[in-house]
């Protein structure tokens, strides 16, 4: 049986309304790992044939999907038991992992394992380290960055995040519509004293990927995930743009 293709639209109905078990493989075709994966689901669609409904799910067509099950990393598995998320596997792995796993929800019948919430979860706040000289030198920049005296964009990246590298192809065709606008782009693995100092001095919570227009030492506007496109960030500028 072939793995079934979902979308967005047919989430709902294809994984959520159905009564058994559904493993979604939740890829990008920008993902060399998620490679691995293409025959090691088509055995198990096979394996698994009038038992197991298995599926794949295209992480960058499907952000709606991506951004409510808080998927982070490509690729990811998640097993599906009566419509209730019940595990999540990241990464690349062997045919037997995934056997192992759905052996053993298949084990529990209609008993569903401890529910893994089916909403993003929001991300915990940066904890504060001591002060060093490095954390000093982001929060001065942060203040620089805040204070530039003309509109700026600040966009905080995750190199590790499929819904940040979304977000960041907007944010791409943004700046390359609209040359004329000054931009930083902080990716938080590169520049973590920053983005946390990003967090302390606009006294927003840390997310990523996470839009900022600032001006005057002010957040004019933000938006994080989903909320990222090239549209509603230029549309937002012409909200901040001076009038005349």
């Amino acid at each position: 049986m072939p793995v079934a293709l979902l979308t967005d639209g047919a989430f709902a109905t294809d994984v959520l309304a159905h009564p058994g078990l559904v493993v979604v493989d939740v890829w990008a075709e920008w993902c060399t790992p998620c490679r691995a994966l293409v025959p090691i689901f088509n055995t198990l669609a096979d394996r698994y044939d009038g038992r197991v409904r298995v599926a794949k799910l295209d992480a960058d067509a499907n952000l709606e999907t991506v951004t409510r099950f808080d998927v982070r990393a490509l690729p990811t598995v998640l097993i599906f038991q009566g419509g209730v998320l019940v595990e999540r596997l990241s990464g690349a792995r062997s045919l037997g992992s995934y056997v192992d796993a759905i052996d053993a929800h298949l084990a529990r019948g209609g008993e569903a394992a401890p529910a893994v919430p089916s909403v993003a979860r929001p991300l915990a706040p940066l904890p504060v380290p001591t002060t060093t000289t490095a954390d000093s030198e982001a929060i001065r920049e942060a203040r620089e960055l805040l204070s530039h005296h003309e509109a700026m964009l600040v966009f905080k990246h995750s190199n590790s995040c499929p819904v940040s590298f979304t977000a960041k192809r907007q944010y791409d065709q943004f700046v390359a519509a609209n040359p004329g606008v000054t931009t930083r782009l902080v990716i938080v693995q590169q520049e973590r004293e920053l983005s946390h100092a990003l967090e302390t001095v606009s006294r927003l919570r840390h997310e990523s990927p996470q839009a900022l227009i600032v001006r005057d030492g002010r957040v004019l506007w933000d938006a994080s995930h989903g909320g990222i496109t090239k549209p509603r960030l230029e549309q937002a500028f012409l909200a901040v743009r001076p009038p005349g």
